[in-house]
């Protein structure tokens, strides 16, 4: 008899594992769904919880059926955010003015610090293009006023090569007595006066341009 008890127990353990049965019940925390006997959820290959037989769409859980639910199975791992880096804004010194004394191409101490100031904000930049225009005040011949001009701006060329090579590319022009600053407001005037009221036409003016690379 004992022998006909033991060979009864063990082949209902077979059809209960058959079955699928001989695990343990499905932990209480996931009512509906199949586990592995530690609690955790059993998943099919492609990702989909085991249903069993009892389950019930309130019984979903966002892990399997985030569609019911409406919830995200797990937050997404934030990816590091790139931020670009700008580039320097390339600034552009603003144009320059020296001017020279009465019918002399010979530049100041002060044209010369202003030249050297404004050379060292040139000298940050890549590829300028320095232009050089001279000038000179009404008094006078016109041929003469432009070969003034040209003399001043001239110097103000040599005076930027002794800097240093390779800094900017420099271009010279002579306008003479044209684009005058003063305009009518000297004619009244006579002698030192007259030329004093002219000082800012007899002058040198620099601007940057930036190269095409």
């Amino acid at each position: 008899m004992k022998k006909c008890n033991a060979l009864a127990v063990a082949a209902s353990c077979g059809f209960l594992f058959l079955g699928g049965c001989a695990g343990k019940v499905p932990d209480d925390a996931w009512p509906g769904y199949r586990t592995d006997g530690k609690g955790q959820l059993l998943k099919t290959a492609d990702g989909h919880c085991w249903r069993t037989a009892d389950w019930s769409e309130d019984k979903a859980v966002p892990e399997c059926d985030v569609a019911i639910t409406g919830e995200p199975v797990a937050e997404q791992e934030e990816k590091p955010s790139t931020t670009e880096v700008a580039s320097p804004e390339i600034v552009v010194p603003k144009p320059l003015r020296v001017t020279f004394a009465f019918d002399s191409a010979v530049l100041t101490d002060a044209s010369r610090i202003a030249l050297k100031a404004w050379y060292q904000e040139v000298a940050s930049l890549e590829g300028p293009v320095v232009v050089v225009n001279g000038y000179s005040d009404p008094l006078g011949g016109a041929a003469y006023n432009l070969a003034l001009a040209e003399r001043r701006a001239q110097a103000v060329a040599q005076w930027w090569r002794q800097q240093g090579e390779g800094i900017a590319d420099v271009t010279v022009i002579g306008h003479g007595e044209d684009h005058s600053v003063t305009g009518d407001r000297c004619k009244a005037l006579r002698g030192d006066a007259l030329k004093q009221c002219h000082q800012q036409d007899r002058r040198v003016q620099l601007l940057v341009k930036m190269g095409s690379g």
